[in-house]
């Protein structure tokens, strides 16, 4: 797999970063183990995660795979902002119900989804990075992310600063960034300047919403949500009927200096 310097960055990684959004959704602490190893024998350098992608179960699963010697050949991105629900994180089993029972209302014609309260105070920071650190069996992140954030925040980041600094200081976090819509990650790093070292956002092949930073002179870092969006684009189709390759080739064609994100649960 080609590989790429992350603009603005000293971090070198895989031109294919490999999300762990949808990681939960194998139910086997075997099969996540086993897809894991498949991403980092097909090239992938960069694994991207989050508090609450299952609820802690990426971020355990994740650390887990790491922790047999392997943290230093890959670099790792971690989110804080939309934390884990603490009664899933501590009962997964529970997570899986509640998901389960919500699919079926769903089904029914039943709203099942909850709104997660944002946490951005710092002591929520804080108490964030170190569970995150603690899951993921590591010292450092290489790039801490704002999950989807709104400029809503600016204020609380704000508050932020000093928190900020001394991450970067003490070798907890080697970059700073913000992770959600391009226009929203944009507005708030103008809104906090001086802060934020990288852009991870949000792309598609139809939208090309990620092009708002070209006219801003900022290069493309990190984009994903390209194979998301082409389903949605050929009517909700399921991703296994379009021509994922070609639509992963078009992506990095877009992004041709950066790094693209996928989230599958299949490699290969």
């Amino acid at each position: 797999m080609q590989t790429c310097r992350v603009a603005g960055t000293s971090l070198q990684t895989s031109r294919l970063g490999f999300g762990t959004a949808a990681l939960h959704r194998l139910l086997g602490a075997a099969d996540r183990q086993a897809l894991l190893t498949d991403a980092m024998n097909a090239g992938f350098t960069h694994f991207d995660t989050a508090r609450m992608y299952g609820e802690g179960v990426a971020e355990h699963a994740l650390g887990r795979f790491l922790a047999g010697g392997l943290r230093q050949k890959v670099t790792v991105a971690g989110k804080f902002g939309l934390p884990a629900d603490p009664l899933f994180e501590r009962f997964p089993a529970l997570m899986y119900a509640q998901r389960a029972l919500g699919g079926l209302a769903r089904r029914a014609g039943m709203r099942g989804d909850r709104q997660r309260v944002r946490a951005l105070a710092p002591a929520a920071a804080e108490a964030s990075l170190a569970m995150s650190l603690k899951a993921l069996q590591t010292d450092w992140l290489d790039i801490l992310f704002v999950h989807e954030p709104q400029l809503s925040d600016v204020a609380e980041l704000h508050a932020l600063g000093e928190w900020f600094a001394r991450q970067k200081s003490s070798g907890r976090v080697r970059y700073l960034g913000l992770a959600g819509s391009a226009a929203n990650c944009l507005a708030v790093r103008q809104q906090v300047p001086g802060v934020f070292d990288v852009l991870q956002v949000e792309d598609s092949l139809a939208g090309r919403e990620a092009g708002i930073l070209a006219a801003t002179g900022q290069p493309l870092q990190i984009t994903y949500g390209y194979l998301r969006r082409a389903a949605e684009q050929a009517g909700n189709a399921v991703a296994s009927s379009l021509d994922g390759l070609a639509v992963m080739r078009a992506a990095l064609a877009r992004n041709r200096n950066g790094m693209v994100l996928v989230s599958t649960r299949k490699v290969g």
